[in-house]
Formats: C-alpha cells, structure tokens, sequence
C-alpha cells in the first residue's frame, strides 16, 4: 500500500490525461445552458477541460493545471482537497479496459526507479523557466523532444 505513489499518479493524470475526450450518443434530449440537443446527436467532452474546471481544485489564474505550480498529489490524501472531477480514464462503459493493468505498472515502475535511482536530473532544458516545450498536436501531448535525463548511480 503506497498512498503517496497512486495519488502521484492521479495528479499527473489529472495534469497531462492520457485521452483527449470521448464521443457519445445522447439516449435522449439534453439542455446544456439553455440549448437543447436532441435524442440521437452526439456529444464530446474534454478530459482535460472537465478537469480545468473542476471546483474543488479551481483557481482563477489557471495555475492548479500548471505542471509545476498545479502540481500537488497530497491534494488525493484529503478528502478537503481531493478533486471531484476525475475521468483520465474515460467513463461508463467505454472506460479504459487497461486502466487496471497501467496503474500497475506505473506503480511498480516508479517505486523501482524511485528505490534505484538517488537522484537525476532533466538535461534537455528548452522551454521557458527551464520546463520542457510539449508537442500538443498529437493524439497524446509528449515533450517535444522526449525528456532525456542525467541519473546518479547508486554506488
């Protein structure tokens, strides 16, 4: 049982979600802000959007969606602080079928690396405040130029 590694993962899965959307199909008519759309269209949502605006973690200046200010995994230790808006994963039906067996492996992949490793560093350095730039016109946003790391070997 390792709380601080799942709610590490959950943050950065808030931060950066694997999927974009997804698409459905209305069962029946909805009203979205006084618009209504009817039984049969389609509907999209934004992961990363319904995470932005998530009202437990909300803040005006954007900065709980900053990868390194917004970045916070003891916020999934509180019940105060936990976000109500969470779906890296999809929902319903068509949620990730390997949900179950990712989490597994990041775990296992970070407690080893994190066991391992005593120290590393980012050595490709390119973006402003020295983050990395991120290629976002793909399926799944990715740095630019991967991230190369320098590693401390254990001795």
């Amino acid at each position: 049982n390792a709380p601080y590694l799942a709610a590490f993962i959950k943050d950065t899965m808030r931060l950066s979600p694997v999927e974009a959307g997804e698409m459905r199909q209305l069962g029946g008519t909805v009203e979205v802000e006084g618009k209504q759309l009817p039984r049969g269209w389609f509907a999209i949502f934004n992961v990363k959007q319904t995470h932005l605006n998530d009202p437990v973690t909300y803040l005006e200046d954007e900065s709980h969606m900053d990868i390194r200010a917004g970045f916070k995994p003891e916020r999934w230790l509180d019940e105060a602080t936990k976000p109500s808006e969470y779906m890296p994963w999809g929902e319903g039906r068509r949620r990730c079928v390997g949900e179950r067996l990712a989490l597994a492996e990041m775990k296992i992949f970070l407690s080893l690396l994190a066991r391992r490793i005593p120290d590393f560093e980012p050595i490709n350095k390119i973006g402003p405040k020295d983050a990395p730039l991120w290629k976002t016109n793909t399926l799944m946003a990715r740095p630019l130029d991967g991230m190369a790391i320098r590693i401390q070997p254990v001795h």
